[in-house]
């Protein structure tokens, strides 16, 4: 560590020379981890098998393109044949990993180039972030503190979680850009001048918001963390903020011609990359660019000038009054101006989008939020306090001490450096912003505690350097040899070690229940030609990767018909109605797996009578389901019938049983 104090009033500025060779000790240590995860089938990669059903869906994709399919029209005809069906997931990690798979394909094939790059995809973008950290923290960290911070992040489970092997998905990119998207903050608020740095991060805005709308998470703090030192008196963070919009107007309207065509760009939709987004940076842009601010060099121009005298009272005659005396009533009409802007904004996007009271996610399938959305692990609160009974105690400390433990000690430093006096101190306050947001919604939601992980590293990391400082004076240089070492280790590792005292639950999975990898085969063989598959949505997507088959459903909030069709013919009591369900449907084979969490979807309803789900799995079908001959080793695990063609008495459309939801289901 550098000689001088983190918490010394008169601190210099961190040393920001890069890490250098440095960053390989992380790197190697990423590449080691992963390596050992799928040696030992932690990650079954090896067998041929992703993470989860999104990633096998991210595939789909990418196949559904190189086999034909147009680029602006992403319905998938395969999900709920013949209407299909439309996600909200956008097109840029589509074209990353066709390039990748394209380049690889005179070597591997097309498939199995895409199966190896969805495999390796995460890891390698989170290499990138680690690097991308390594520079983001410079204007708050030295170098030894940002090593450090580098291997912190590689002990941190939702990190980890999102980018293991065999995870295809978005949210490691999403991070990255996180992490670049700070680092430009930092470095604006640090003063930096250069127009090009702006416009950079217009473009991260742009690319995460094309991404996901849920980028907007943590745009907003950055954004906020400009207008709040536009407010103080930093005049010229206006002229910034201009650039960065209107790079980020500008990039995402090419975006949305690139991923809708000439023909969409009028589509409006919350949860997918829109006109609502593109209106919604154009309208900030205008705002900071009627703002006035204080040029570096030259005079401002006239039209600022004249606004001028309503904002910066600095330029008003002062000549009996310091300039202490106009700040408070300079930063009161600057943050006028600011709350008018806002209300002013919201009020415009709500008259010209009322979708947007349904929210981010838009319309949302209500069947399927209740019965699947709002028991997924990733979307569970940190800690479901209505349920806290002493037996969830435990786990509930176990998930709150690995995942934001360092916070304990991250927060109290962090209130230090916000408070003394130093080079640094302002920019702080960006991280305070980031952990406002974060933090909160980590609690609402475990899938937000990445972010929250990685902002808790700054202050932490700051606080171990400090700590590691004061050894160095305090203990003769023999004894800090062997300390040294040791602390960075239990720095490293201690939320981790602390969770184990602490009982882990076991988180059962509908995906990772079903064999669906050794049954595919015998589907294929045992079906002969393509058909519609009916079974829980979560084996869906790996059904549509594995076979030609369609299905009625995936995992996906928007509204899907299929959804409900599965639930009315599973939860029906009367076989009849059943069958005309499934006629109507069109379906060709029912595919079951009884594991705890289907049985806990499709069974629920047995207080009104036995349901056919339950007849199917207790294995008394009715004459017109052929149960499917299956593989030994996967015969105790999965039912699979045929429907047989027939002639269905007439009968009302069966109504859904009622579902209780079990206030501890966690799956």
């Amino acid at each position: 560590m550098p000689a001088h104090s983190a918490l010394s009033a008169r601190a210099v500025p961190p040393d920001r020379l890069p890490l250098g060779w440095l960053i390989l000790l992380p790197l190697g240590c990423l590449i080691l981890a992963q390596t050992l995860l799928a040696w030992t089938g932690v990650t079954p990669v090896f067998d041929g098998a992703l993470a989860d059903p999104d990633s096998y869906m991210r595939l789909n994709r990418v196949l559904a393109l190189h086999e034909g399919g147009a680029w602006f029209d992403p319905r998938d005809l395969r999900i709920n044949p013949p209407e299909g069906h439309v996600q909200h997931w956008t097109r840029p990690l589509d074209a990353l990993l066709f390039a990748g798979a394209w380049l690889l394909e005179p070597f591997l094939g097309f498939r199995d180039a895409l199966y190896a790059l969805g495999v390796l995809l995460s890891p390698l973008v989170l290499g990138l972030c680690l690097i991308a950290l390594g520079w983001a923290a410079a204007p708050v960290l030295d170098r030894d503190a940002r090593l450090f911070a580098c291997l912190a992040l590689l002990m941190q489970p939702t990190v980890i979680a999102y980018s293991s092997l065999g995870r295809p998905d978005h949210h490691t990119l999403l991070l990255l850009l996180f992490i670049l998207f700070v680092g430009q903050i930092l470095r604006i608020l640090d003063g930096a001048t250069e127009r090009g740095l702006a416009v950079g991060a217009g473009a991260v805005v742009a690319l995460g918001v094309w991404i996901s709308p849920e980028a907007l998470a943590f745009i907003a703090p950055g954004l906020a963390a400009l207008g709040l030192g536009w407010l103080l008196g930093q005049g010229s963070l206006a002229r910034h903020n201009r650039n960065l919009l209107a790079a980020a107007t500008l990039c995402l309207a090419l975006a949305l011609v690139v991923e809708r065509g000439p023909a969409a760009l009028s589509a409006i939709e919350n949860d997918r990359l829109s006109l609502v987004h593109v209106t919604l940076f154009a309208l900030l842009g205008l705002f900071w660019t009627f703002v006035p601010f204080r040029r570096d060099h030259g005079r401002p121009l006239f039209w600022q000038r004249r606004t001028a005298r309503l904002a910066a009272h600095d330029r008003l005659p002062s000549h009996r009054q310091s300039r202490a005396a106009w700040q408070w009533p300079r930063i009161l009409l600057r943050a006028g101006l600011a709350t008018a802007g806002v209300a002013g904004l919201a009020a415009l996007m709500l008259i010209m989008f009322p979708d947007l009271q349904q929210g981010p996610l838009g319309q949302v399938d209500p069947l399927y939020q209740s019965l699947r959305l709002e028991r997924i692990v990733e979307v569970q609160p940190l800690i479901a306090f209505e349920s806290l009974s002493a037996t969830e105690f435990g786990h509930a400390a176990n998930r709150l001490i690995q995942i934001v433990g360092i916070a304990a000690l991250a927060l109290p430093f962090l209130v230090v450096l916000l408070v003394r006096p130093s080079a640094t101190q302002r920019l702080w306050l960006v991280v305070a912003l980031v952990l406002a947001v974060f933090l909160p919604l980590a609690f609402y939601q475990v899938r937000w505690s990445s972010y929250a992980q990685v902002a808790l590293l700054l202050p932490y990391s700051a606080g171990v350097g400090w700590l590691l400082h004061r050894l160095a004076v305090w203990m003769p240089g023999w004894s800090l040899v062997l300390c040294r070492p040791l602390l960075i280790l239990i720095g490293l590792f201690w939320p981790l070690l602390l969770g184990q005292a602490f009982p882990q639950k076991q988180i059962v999975t509908a995906d990772q229940s079903c064999p669906l990898g050794r049954l595919a085969p015998a589907l294929a063989e045992a079906s002969g030609a393509r058909g519609t598959v009916l079974g829980m949505a979560d084996h869906g997507p790996e059904i549509l990767y594995r076979t030609g088959h369609a299905v009625l459903s995936i995992p996906n909030h928007r509204p899907q018909p299929g959804f409900a069709a599965t639930l009315r013919v599973l939860t029906a009591t009367d076989p009849a109605a059943a069958r005309a369900e499934l006629e109507r449907a069109a379906v060709d084979w029912i595919l079951l797996c009884p594991n705890p969490v289907e049985r806990e979807v499709f069974a629920a309803g047995e207080h009104t009578g036995t349901t056919f789900y339950r007849r199917l799995i207790d294995g008394e079908p009715p004459a017109w389901l052929r149960p499917l001959p299956l593989p030994q080793d996967v015969a105790g695990e999965v039912r699979l019938f045929a429907v047989t063609p027939g002639p269905a008495a007439p009968t009302a459309e069966p109504a859904v049983a009622e579902q209780p939801v079990p206030g501890g289901a966690r799956f």
